[in-house]
């Protein structure tokens, strides 16, 4: 399901929103696409139209055999090249989320999970074999399974480095189509499932030849009308124990919200440090080193860092590429270098690649993809 509907003008909409907030507006629209969803789910009904269960048995199985992500290059076959999927199907299907611009009135109708640093995608299980889909459609892993499922899988994940698929939300799972399903549903369907049908096993820990493979793992939510949870949620540091993987920051999920394709106001996000300063919670809900863990440009001032941290995204984009040049860097860790505040690292663009935040598989370079691959693939 998508929530983008285009208005009538875009300049009758900028005349209409002239003089109002960020957070007046997303409000407003969080509250239209609720109702949105209310109708469009009995008018999908009564359409028939196929889900995304008839697409995928409508779709080609992948390819079982050991050659389904790798080829050899002719004639020396020296070195081994990826074979990059890309599918129609899964493009353009992720939830993406905006930045939660003010404390929700109804924040107790929210749902909250810790998110790691990693890569975003669709984790798709059928027979044999597991493919990870960027957000635009492009394989960036796959995996072997123990078993031959007998129905297909799709999760919508994060892949860290520590080579965990970390659970976020799922389209289907247990031969239920859950995209149309409020999210309070979804959330503890997948827990059950992930429990009753073992899901954490389903992947071999160690490839053929010794090496490590890839785990699963259901990142914990929190039931913001819970005092208790909303303590067990961000009362500890690090959020994940050992600090392994690296917390990113939040993705606030609404209970009652569908699983949309592309962005929504009805998933939002904020990095640690900006918790107090837009949730206004009481003092020491959230742990002090959450919020001393910031970096050296966030003054508390959460609206204009939003507005710096998107206008460098854009410049990022916009940046000519394979000119080997690394472009301006913004801190959001704390851990500055070189003159005028300018990180020298590339903390800033592995967050944006990161789970919540919007961005572009265009921007990655395909040589660099493709090693990535190498080192990702099951062997």
């Amino acid at each position: 399901m998508s929530d983008t509907e285009e208005p009538a003008s875009r300049f009758i909409d900028q005349y209409k929103n002239q003089g109002r907030t960020d957070a007046i507006l997303q409000a407003e629209r969080r509250q239209r696409l609720l109702e949105k969803q209310k109708r469009s789910r009995d008018l999908e009904l009564d359409a028939g139209r196929p889900g995304l269960l008839e697409e995928l048995a409508a779709e080609p199985e992948p390819p079982s055999g050991d050659d389904s992500m790798e080829c050899q290059s002719a004639p020396t076959r020296a070195k081994k090249r990826v074979r990059i999927i890309t599918s129609k199907l899964f493009a353009n299907k992720v939830q993406l989320s905006e930045w939660m611009h003010e404390r929700p009135d109804d924040l107790d109708s929210w749902l909250v999970r810790p998110c790691p640093v990693g890569q975003r995608c669709l984790l798709v299980f059928r027979q044999r074999i597991a493919i990870a889909f960027s957000k635009r459609g492009r394989s960036i892993a796959s995996v072997r399974t123990k078993q031959n499922l007998r129905d297909a899988i799709v999760l919508d994940c994060i892949l860290a480095k520590d080579r965990t698929f970390y659970i976020l939300d799922a389209l289907v799972l247990a031969q239920v189509e859950l995209v149309s399903c409020e999210c309070q549903f979804r959330f503890a369907w997948i827990e059950s499932k992930y429990h009753e049908n073992g899901l954490a096993e389903l992947l071999d820990k160690k490839t053929a030849n010794g090496k490590e493979g890839f785990r699963l793992a259901l990142l914990p939510s929190y039931d913001l009308a819970d005092p208790a949870a909303i303590e067990r949620c961000w009362s500890h540091y690090p959020a994940f124990p050992d600090d392994s993987p690296r917390l990113d920051g939040y993705l606030f999920y609404h209970k009652q919200s569908q699983y949309v394709y592309g962005k929504t106001p009805l998933v939002v996000w904020l990095f640690a440090f900006m918790l107090q300063d837009v949730l206004r919670l009481p003092p020491g809900v959230v742990n002090g080193r959450h919020l001393a863990d910031k970096p050296a440009r966030y003054t508390g001032n959460y609206e204009a860092y939003i507005e710096e941290f998107d206008r460098m995204q854009a410049n990022r984009r916009r940046m000519p590429r394979n000119k080997g040049k690394k472009p301006q860097q913004m801190d959001t860790t704390g851990e500055s270098g070189g003159q005028d505040g300018v990180t020298s690292d590339a903390t800033l663009w592995e967050v944006m690649e990161a789970a919540p935040l919007d961005s572009d598989d265009d921007d990655l370079c395909p040589t660099r993809e493709e090693d990535a691959m190498r080192a990702l693939e099951m062997e």
